[in-house]
């Protein structure tokens, strides 16, 4: 088969090797899209470091091409299936505290999405419902992530929010907040990202300038800022922003990781007078993971809108430049 081998920064080569063999408990699964995520990204410009050469891509859907022994359950060949790469144990402290997305015995089973194969153990597995292309499943995993930050930001009904970035992963938290009945404002510096984010439900959109659009958006929230915000964008500048643009009684959601990695001074009287709640939230449970197949399923969340960009795998590499330099939205390796 055909697969992709990150070497270092910008050396994306594709090359021939062995097809994926399932082991006990496994399948194979030949993949039908896979997306561009930004951790995929930060290794390919050398912000992150792995051992080298390696396949990246971790967001895929596709149909289960040969079973291993030992598999139980119904599973058959020709099963469309996502891919869930996270295997949690369920019995740790973290597991039984209700925090399985920090398992202590985690297997980050490697998927190396970016190939024509890849093996995974079924337990890992999702059926696709009939409705639910193979390009829409793969929204799944950065779905879950974004359902995982939800659970610790209130939103009453009617609430303002704001999401700091339209990329797909703002677009997402868009829509996300949307259907729990927010009033959806949504910042950007780039102007076709706020048409997109208000074609998917955000009621008012802010072209973000040197102050991050803090002054409109007062203005649209009556002059006292939203009730909650999240920063899908990873700098500091952000996280300034978010800061100075919450109500009282507001809730701020760091839901990007900060790269290259930043500090944001923090005034104490924000979160004491103001009663500023800040949070974060970091991957998913296999719970979010269920949920976001679902939210697919039945219509509740679009990801049509978020595919600007569709490459077979030989053109990975522009794949890769194309998120790196922020054009368009969502790239995607398709078959």
């Amino acid at each position: 088969m055909k697969a992709a081998f990150l070497y270092g920064a910008g050396d994306l080569r594709v090359q021939q090797v062995a097809d994926p063999v399932p082991g006990p408990g496994e399948a194979t699964i030949e993949i039908h899209a896979s997306g561009v995520c930004p951790s995929d990204i930060r290794g390919y410009t050398g912000a992150k470091s792995y051992a080298s050469p390696w396949t990246p891509g971790h967001e895929i859907a596709g149909t289960v091409t040969q079973l291993g022994p030992q598999v139980e359950g119904t599973w058959r060949v020709g099963d469309r299936v996502v891919v869930d790469w996270r295997g949690v144990c369920g019995t740790c402290r973290q597991c039984r505290r209700g925090a399985a997305n920090f398992c202590e015995s985690v297997v980050k089973h490697p998927i190396a999405g970016f190939a024509e194969f890849t093996k995974m153990p079924v337990g890992q597995l999702r059926l696709i419902p009939d409705p639910v292309s193979f390009e829409a499943a793969s929204f799944c995993e950065p779905l879950a992530c974004v359902l995982n930050a939800h659970r610790s930001v209130p939103m009453p009904l009617a609430a303002d929010v704001l999401v700091i970035g339209a990329g797909p992963i703002g677009l997402l938290h868009t829509q996300v907040a949307a259907r729990r009945g927010a009033r959806v404002i949504v910042t950007d510096r780039i102007a076709s990202r706020l048409e997109v984010a208000r074609s998917v439900g955000a009621h008012d959109v802010v072209l973000a300038g040197d102050d991050g659009g803090a002054g409109e958006v007062r203005a649209l929230t009556d002059g006292y800022g939203p009730d909650a915000v999240v920063v899908t964008v990873g700098h500091p500048a952000a996280i300034r922003s978010a800061l100075a643009m919450a109500a009282k009684n507001a809730t701020v959601n760091l839901f990007a990781g900060t790269h290259p990695k930043g500090t944001v001074e923090l005034d104490p009287d924000i979160p004491h007078y103001e009663q500023v709640s800040i949070n974060g939230s970091h991957d998913f449970s296999p719970h979010d993971f269920s949920t976001a197949l679902r939210l697919l399923q039945f219509g509740m969340v679009q990801t049509d809108p978020l595919v600007s960009h569709r490459f077979g795998l030989d053109g990975i590499a522009e794949a890769f430049e194309t998120t790196r330099s922020q054009a368009g939205l969502k790239s995607l390796i398709t078959a």
